[in-house]
């Protein structure tokens, strides 16, 4: 199997990862009362309705993300030249997520919740996996018009 073989199976798996992810985002909104119920009165008041419309958009974000990104990445191979800017624009995009993480999550009492620490550590390996994917695909691409 060819490398640009491997990298496509990689983002076609990593598609299927980003809308699971949408899927698990939408199934968690339902708990973001209970997990502010600890919070000040005024402070939940505030929070719950910006939490809970985050947690959606992001759920319904990712599930797009997810299905394009595996669309493109399994018709890439029959020389489709949309499917590559899909790629690398959905690739663009996800990079884009563990250093949003980075700059506004700054509190370290975020880091200290495992659940917060798994879906860093993941959006930080697939955005990587990505990038690797993509620059496989995208040096074939060029070596193969030379």
């Amino acid at each position: 199997m060819t490398t640009q073989k491997i990298a496509a199976r990689v983002l076609r798996a990593i598609g299927m990862l980003l809308f699971a992810l949408g899927i698990v985002h939408l199934l968690a909104t339902p708990h973001i009362p209970s997990l502010l119920s600890g919070s000040p009165a005024a402070v939940y008041v505030r929070a719950v309705g910006p939490m809970l419309l985050n947690h959606v958009l992001v759920g319904i974000l990712l599930l797009p993300l997810g299905y394009t990104t595996w669309v493109a990445a399994s018709v890439r191979q029959r020389g489709e030249g949309w499917a590559t800017r899909v790629l690398v624009a959905n690739t663009l995009v996800v990079l884009t997520m563990p250093l949003s993480i980075v700059i506004f999550m700054r509190n370290p009492e975020y880091y200290a919740a495992p659940l917060f620490l798994t879906g860093v550590g993941l959006v930080a390996i697939i955005s990587l996996v990505m990038v690797a994917a993509i620059l496989v695909l995208l040096r074939g691409r060029s070596s193969s018009r030379a």
